[in-house]
């Protein structure tokens, strides 16, 4: 059976937690910050990879917490895609000072995606959904020069960490750097007629 990281295109299911956290600002009330991402289960991907743009949701719903510091706790359920074309993005990754998963949030619920029930019976306060969550910052980057959503950045490690080195050992081959071999023969015969006339200082300042 064929490895797993061997694979051209892989699906990492992820459970994302988010905290929508009270701010004293007069411009906003609150802000969203991920709290936490538990990694799932990986599968082959075929075809095209999800769409990520997922709505967040409480974490535990119904029920009256105790802890007060929970019930601001989210959860969205994504996948990371990985595919070896990326794979130049995830080396750069790695080998940063701070090798992260980026996560994008971007604006409004996602409420018109629901039906009548949901809306209605839906009292959460959320006022983002979740984007895109991925494993290149090449990727990423085109996120952070649009501006208009917000990137989040968390620590990558754990076996997302080590499958993701595992992939990009098998998939990313840099081009080793060959150096340029004049032509001896070439050189031989310059210096015996004394050097190229053209570079001659005669030639140079005519």
């Amino acid at each position: 059976m064929e490895k797993l990281e061997s694979k051209k295109h892989l699906l990492y299911a992820v459970r994302i937690i988010f905290e929508r956290k009270e701010i004293n600002n007069i411009w906003e009330s609150h802000k969203w910050i991920v709290n936490d991402l538990i990694p799932l289960n990986v599968i082959s991907g075929e075809g095209y990879p999800p769409i990520n743009d997922v709505r967040i949701t409480p974490l535990i719903n119904d029920i009256k917490i105790q802890d007060g510091d929970n019930k601001n706790l989210y959860a969205a359920d994504a996948s990371i895609d990985l595919h070896h074309a990326e794979a130049e993005g995830y080396a750069e990754n790695l080998q940063s000072s701070d090798p992260s998963v980026y996560v994008v949030l971007r604006d409004g619920d996602l409420t018109d995606k629901l039906d009548d029930e949901d809306v209605i019976s839906s009292e959460n306060k959320v006022d983002v959904h979740l984007a895109e969550v991925s494993l290149s910052p090449y990727h990423i980057q085109d996120y952070e020069d649009c501006g208009e959503d917000k990137v989040e950045k968390i620590p990558l490690y754990g076996p997302i960490a080590e499958l993701l080195e595992r992939f990009v050992e098998y998939h990313f081959h840099p081009e080793k750097f060959k150096k340029r071999k004049r032509d001896k023969k070439n050189i031989d015969e310059n210096v015996r007629r004394g050097g190229d006339f053209r570079l001659s200082k005669k030639n140079i300042y005519n």
